[in-house]
């Protein structure tokens, strides 16, 4: 930081997803492999899977219900974050969004450990309600195609990643500019299950940023992060909060 420049940090809240595909792939790399030489067998045994599968699923029923609470492992992996906008009192991030759970209605015997499938099998299975709560406005990104990834693995293991970029909410506390401190968290949690039914737990390494050579700091430079999980109680009930913090300094 150059000498004219004045100390004032900012902390921002975002998750961090670095197991994206480093834990997956390690945990499975010579299962992917093989899979990707297989015979052309392969692909109708993971057609006939599908089908089975998907044969007396209902969607509509999250996994364990009225059983015990789904639990969401969760991972965010930074692309960039700015501009940050102490006028508008608001930031930009895109992210890599993972979600990890399991669904025991999605197990299966097969030679075929993992199944790696796009968007097009995104709206056959239930997948967690999860909201960013202090988000103002949000895009998932579609071109070529839509930015999703969904794994199914033969355990019922469901890996599902999207790309978002979302303006978040930052009440910039700026008494003492140039020498305040900020923390502008992304908060996200399920919209509608309560914690009673479904759980977030932040996964090994939940947190991790791309070079932020093409960030868009300005003013700003990038300091850490940090992720923390809460509760909130409202009138529909009791939610789990979870929050990602990254923090920068002018």
């Amino acid at each position: 930081m150059s000498p004219t420049r004045l100390p004032c940090v900012l902390l921002l809240a975002a998750l961090q997803a670095s197991a994206l595909t480093v834990d997956y792939e390690e945990d499975y790399e010579d299962v992917t492999v093989q899979q990707m030489l297989a015979p052309r067998s392969q692909q109708s045994d993971a057609t006939e899977i599908l089908n089975n599968l998907l044969k007396e699923y209902d969607r509509k029923l999250r996994p364990d219900i009225g059983v015990k609470p789904t639990i969401i492992d969760v991972d965010i992996f930074v692309n960039s974050i700015g501009p940050v906008s102490s006028i508008n009192m608001e930031y930009q991030i895109d992210i890599i969004f993972a979600q990890t759970w399991t669904d025991s209605r999605l197990r299966y015997n097969s030679t075929v450990k993992i199944l790696t499938l796009n968007s097009n099998m995104v709206g056959l299975i239930w997948l967690p309600d999860t909201i960013f709560r202090n988000s103002k406005d949000a895009d998932a990104h579609w071109i070529t195609v839509p930015n999703q990834l969904l794994r199914i693995w033969n355990d019922g293991k469901i890996l599902y990643t999207l790309r978002l970029t979302i303006k978040a909410e930052c009440q910039l506390q700026l008494h003492n500019f140039p020498m305040d401190q900020h923390s502008c968290p992304l908060i996200f949690s399920s919209y509608g299950y309560p914690r009673e039914e479904m759980v977030y737990k932040w996964r090994r390494n939940s947190v991790e940023a791309a070079d932020q050579k093409s960030w868009r700091l300005y003013q700003f430079d990038f300091l850490g992060l940090r992720n923390t999980s809460d509760i909130i109680t409202t009138t529909a009930g009791i939610f789990m909060l979870i929050h990602d913090i990254h923090t920068f300094i002018i």
